[in-house]
């Protein structure tokens, strides 16, 4: 039994917890709305009970959610505990006591959204629902306007009753395959049981971030093996040389975005390396904007780059190597979600310790949608993705 002194302790460091995880709250307004634009009409984030933003409106931030849990905290003790509890009856996939829980709903969706807000790619790439193990997206071959549109088709300028040749576009499709993401971690079972929730908001952010950072470096330079295939491997990525090495002038910048889909110019964005800072702060200060909160864009990038966001992530190359500095159509990506998250348990693997492993899952595949730079009427090649190459011209 706990004494008073220490029950007094323990109630004010759950106090501080839970006015966290309000703040935490109250930090993320908008995300609902990064939900409703990002997957419109066929969202897998949001539950069929009105989604984790309208669940946290009725109950508050330590509410039960779907599945009768109050926390995080208290959905892994369980899990851990007592796996026969009548809660985790309609969320287990079957009878193994060591594992198999889906998330509860409220928790699973507070960590994907954690991840759509701290990831890069996912923000602006094309996200698809994968209702099985495989999903063909369609597409229209089309790597030149030199004599065609479409990958095929031709129109002429013909007198009256004069003969029409026969022509037609060419289409292609790419095959998203679910890849399955794991994580795996240890917790003592001291921890578990005087610590609940305080552990479930930590491993809630360490899920979060650890996801967010595997998606977004295989969504940028998976091998495609055993992975996504991430944009670093696409045969449409373009590299204009830069003009000294080891540095980023602005005629550079204007090399790239001479290299851009015309259509694209209104969805790119850029993604640099820290480390390129320096040189983009010595460029015109037309050329580099630094955003304030007063500015009214608190939760946009903190810079932009001719007009466009400017996103920084230590995913890519340092500075003088090539893709440290890219403009990217990120709507051009392909991303395919097949599963929720998915927290399995075992108390055999470190049985002698008495500790706990707790193992993650999640599904999911990505792809550039396009395969080759276009090669238009007049001028150079054209692509939604341009990097700038570490040779020199």
């Amino acid at each position: 039994m706990l004494s008073e002194k220490n029950k007094t302790v323990l109630d004010e460091s759950l106090e501080l917890i839970f006015d966290k995880m309000e703040e935490r709250i109250q930090n993320k307004e908008g995300k609902s709305q990064l939900l409703k634009r990002f997957t419109p009409g066929n969202d897998p984030i949001e539950s069929k009970q009105g989604g984790y933003m309208k669940r946290v409106k009725e109950y508050g931030s330590n509410g039960p959610d779907a599945a009768g849990f109050k926390s995080f905290g208290e959905f892994l003790y369980t899990v851990k505990s007592n796996p026969q509890d009548i809660r985790l009856k309609a969320l287990s996939e079957g009878v193994d006591s060591l594992g198999g829980f889906l998330v509860p709903e409220i928790t699973g969706n507070a960590i994907l959204a954690d991840v759509l807000e701290e990831s890069l790619v996912r923000k602006y790439a094309t996200v698809l629902p994968m209702t099985s193990d495989t999903l063909k997206v369609p597409r229209i071959v089309d790597t030149s306007h030199s004599s065609s549109l479409y990958g095929g088709i031709a129109c002429y300028w013909t007198e009256e009753a004069g003969e029409k040749t026969a022509k037609e576009p060419t289409f292609g499709s790419v095959k998203l395959i679910a890849k399955k993401l794991t994580g795996y971690t240890y917790a003592s079972d001291e921890l578990l049981a005087d610590s609940a929730v305080a552990l479930g908001m930590l491993l809630e952010q360490l899920f979060a971030g650890s996801i967010a950072w595997y998606e977004d470096y295989a969504f940028l330079r998976g091998s495609g093996v055993g992975e996504p295939l991430g944009i670093f491997g696409s045969g449409a990525v373009i590299t204009p040389n830069r003009k000294t090495a080891s540095k980023i002038a602005l005629e550079d910048l204007a090399n790239m975005w001479a290299r851009l889909l015309p259509q694209s110019t209104s969805r790119a964005v850029w993604i640099a390396n820290p480390s390129t800072i320096a040189e983009l702060c010595q460029l015109a200060t037309t050329s580099l904007t630094w955003l304030s909160i007063d500015a009214g864009v608190a939760n946009s990038p903190p810079a932009r780059l001719l007009g466009r966001p400017l996103l920084l992530s230590e995913k890519v190359p340092a500075l003088g190597t090539t893709g440290d500095i890219g403009l990217y159509d990120l709507s051009y990506y392909l991303i395919g979600d097949r599963s929720k998250l998915k927290i399995d348990t075992s108390i055999h693997v470190r049985f002698t310790t008495d500790e706990t492993a707790w193992r993650f899952v999640e599904r999911v595949d990505g792809q550039p949608w396009v395969d080759s730079p276009l090669t238009p009427k007049n001028g150079s090649t054209l692509s939604p993705f341009v990097q700038l190459s570490s040779a020199t011209a």
